[in-house]
């Protein structure tokens, strides 16, 4: 038989819950409301890793030196390879090959004709761009003579690199090549071989590297020479185009991307759109550079010392946590891309 407390406890609590159902204060809140402080601090990350993206692609924009070339090329853990060949023969394979060598003469006949349509030199002028042009056709020609051997070497020993990245025989050595050495070891599978197959490819990146940046002076010496020959007005029709390769679309992208990125989270405009892009962006960065132990060869230590977790990642997960919340509407302008267009657009209809 059901005592006076039993019959008045479900009364009780139908009249509470009505209570809060009322727009007055609930008895019960949920375990996963968050108060106005957390409102603000989420905010103010997002504020925060906005402005260090925009200042970021600000700086990379301003600074015309700026190329991603060498990240890529440093890259390490199982997407290395795919990092690496972003960047057009970083290791000069195909450059310094013996039968495309003609094709740097051919780049000189090029920036000559460019020069000759778009300035339309007098005959002096065009006289000494003759000149300068068999000049720099001479420097080549004696660069690749005095390399040729180291070349070959540097040649055989890349395919020896590969060879041993894929465990596979090593290549016979060049007839009479006694440059030559067995210092690249097979199969990448201990990290003494795997130190040494990154030591040799750091080494024959650096030489590839001089060489063809040697290549390139003369190539930008002789650009130079011919603008110092040019008159005001020549002056003023500007450079000729040049076709943008593939590692200046890179970098306009990743610069153009990151800035706009930086904006947009900095006013909180399309906030969950740049949280995705910008945290893909960053896992990019994690494993292009993965902290994993084993991996060869081991962050700088001016960089600080981390295991799986650096602060590329840290950002990375904070941005995707905050792609998972309304950020953008508190304190950013997607409180009024929401109110004017999405909820007009997308929300419930009253039902009259």
């Amino acid at each position: 038989m059901k005592t006076f407390q039993d019959r008045a406890r479900p009364i009780r609590a139908a009249n509470l819950s009505s209570f809060g159902r009322g727009g007055r204060t609930p008895l019960v809140k949920r375990s996963f409301q968050i108060c106005g402080c957390t409102v603000v601090m989420l905010a103010c990350l997002r504020i925060t890793i906005g402005w260090h993206f925009l200042y970021q692609g600000l700086a990379k924009l301003e600074d015309r030196s700026f190329s991603s070339a060498g990240f890529l090329s440093q890259s390490k853990g199982p997407l290395a390879d795919y990092f690496r060949n972003l960047v057009p023969d970083a290791m000069g394979r195909e450059r310094l090959k013996p039968e495309n060598q003609p094709r740097w003469i051919a780049h000189i006949d090029k920036s000559l004709k460019q020069f000759t349509d778009h300035y339309r030199p007098s005959e002096e002028q065009l006289a000494r761009a003759e000149l300068f042009a068999a000049a720099a056709k001479t420097q080549m020609d004696d660069f690749f003579a005095e390399n040729r051997n180291d070349i070959s070497t540097h040649l055989h020993e890349l395919d020896r690199l590969e060879a041993a990245k894929q465990s596979k025989p090593f290549p016979p050595k060049p007839s009479g090549d006694s440059a030559a050495d067995d210092r690249v070891v097979v199969a990448p599978s201990v990290p003494s071989q795997q130190k040494r197959i990154s030591e040799k490819q750091t080494e024959l990146q650096a030489t590839a590297k001089r060489w063809l940046g040697a290549l390139d002076s003369i190539e930008q010496d002789f650009r130079r020479q011919l603008d110092g020959i040019l008159e005001a007005d020549q002056r003023a029709r500007g450079r000729p185009e040049q076709p943008v390769t593939e590692i200046e679309q890179i970098d306009r992208l990743v610069s153009f991307g990151v800035t706009a990125i930086g904006a947009c989270l900095l006013v909180g405009l399309f906030t969950r759109f740049s949280c995705l892009a910008g945290g893909l962006f960053l896992l990019s960065i994690v494993l292009a550079q993965p902290d994993w132990p084993g991996l060869y060869p081991p962050p700088h230590p001016a960089v600080g010392r981390s295991l799986f977790v650096n602060k590329e990642f840290v950002e990375m997960m904070a941005l995707f946590a905050l792609g998972t919340t309304h950020v953008g509407r508190w304190g950013g302008l997607d409180f009024l891309v929401h109110y004017w267009f999405v909820r007009p657009l997308f929300g419930r209809k009253d039902v009259s």
